[in-house]
């Protein structure tokens, strides 16, 4: 399990420490934390406290002083798990049922990328995500839609294999593009709604995707970013969706609204300097996403049909993500002949 956090919002992850220690964690389970923060704390320190938080867990601090932006946290957080599986989880959560058991059941018997569960909000009844207003197919028992933060889990191996973070998302928007790349990669993401929960904690301070500030920017940023390596400019059948979400709410999100024209201006101007300077990598990775299997664009309205199509062509790819956890004879007689074959 990987953590990514802020010193202001360390009271929020022993909270989430002590639920993970009153849960039912499998034995070898790691705790990695992401201190997303030059603290100007001597590390140790920081290290002794979070493990005096709950005993009896395995916690790993690792520490993103260069660039904390949440994209390079969330890079760190991939590149620090050495299991092959993993599970994000925000800090500002806390874990109720048997988490880790659950999410590994479904991951034995559905070929799924990314896997979620519901959260609540604080000590409610009432569901946080995935919103009840969200598009979304129900089938085989799972939740099938785009898994967005709180928690997402699934391979490691997978993860990378798909092209890991997108460096261009800084504070926000990284699991809204990392989701659609696992769909058009050919795995589908989904969440699993009975057996274990979340609650969310929303006083937590500094969050960028409520009270940060600066938010303008980082939400346009996002939206340029998507629609430049999407194809998604002009306006057509299948990228109608993302525009009409982007004029409905994403910009009175990001500006309130009832901000003035200028101020979408303003912010444009500030990010042309640095449009210009990344639209190499820019299509680059256009290039490299026209590749995909599959052509959703973002914001696509899923169907049941795009979920059997993409199902089906994930159970022929994901017994090479399985075999690495679940490791019997035959698994690893199929691994040998794989290795053989590669090097023919």
């Amino acid at each position: 399990m990987s953590i990514l956090t802020i010193p202001r919002r360390e009271p929020y992850l022993v909270q989430l420490l002590e639920s993970l220690g009153d849960s039912r964690l499998p034995r070898g389970t790691v705790i990695d934390v992401v201190y997303n923060w030059d603290t100007r704390e001597r590390p140790q320190d920081v290290v002794r406290r979070l493990r005096r938080a709950r005993r009896g867990l395995e916690v790993n601090v690792h520490f993103n002083t260069q660039k904390p932006t949440i994209g390079s946290g969330r890079t760190q957080q991939l590149n620090h798990c050495k299991t092959p599986l993993l599970a994000f989880i925000d800090d500002d959560l806390t874990v109720h049922g048997d988490l880790l058991g659950v999410l590994e059941e479904q991951l034995q018997s559905q070929p799924v990328g990314i896997l979620g569960v519901q959260s609540l909000v604080e000590d409610s009844d009432r569901r946080f995500k995935p919103r009840r207003a969200t598009p979304r197919i129900d089938l085989h028992g799972l939740r099938f839609m785009p898994v967005q933060g709180m928690l997402v889990a699934g391979y490691r191996r997978l993860f990378l294999d798909i092209g890991g973070f997108n460096p261009r998302r800084d504070f926000w928007g990284e699991w809204t593009e990392f989701n659609l790349r696992m769909w058009r990669s050919g795995f589908p993401t989904a969440y699993v709604m009975n057996g274990a929960y979340l609650r969310h904690w929303e006083k937590a301070p500094e969050s960028p995707t409520r009270n940060m500030s600066g938010r303008e920017d980082h939400v346009l940023w996002g939206l340029l970013c998507t629609a430049l390596e999407y194809d998604a400019i002009d306006e057509r059948e299948d990228t109608r969706a993302f525009w009409d979400l982007v004029e409905s709410r994403y910009l009175a999100y990001a500006f309130g609204a009832d901000s003035p024209k200028r101020d979408l201006v303003r912010s444009a101007l500030r990010l042309a300097p640095r449009l210009s300077a990344e639209y190499p990598a820019i299509a680059a990775f256009r290039d490299r996403v026209r590749e995909h299997p599959f052509t959703f664009m973002p914001f696509h309205q899923f169907t049941t049909d795009d979920v059997k199509r993409v199902l089906k062509h994930a159970e022929s790819r994901i017994a090479e993500y399985r075999d690495d956890v679940w490791d019997t004879r035959r698994t690893r007689a199929v691994r040998w002949v794989r290795q053989r074959l590669a090097t023919v």
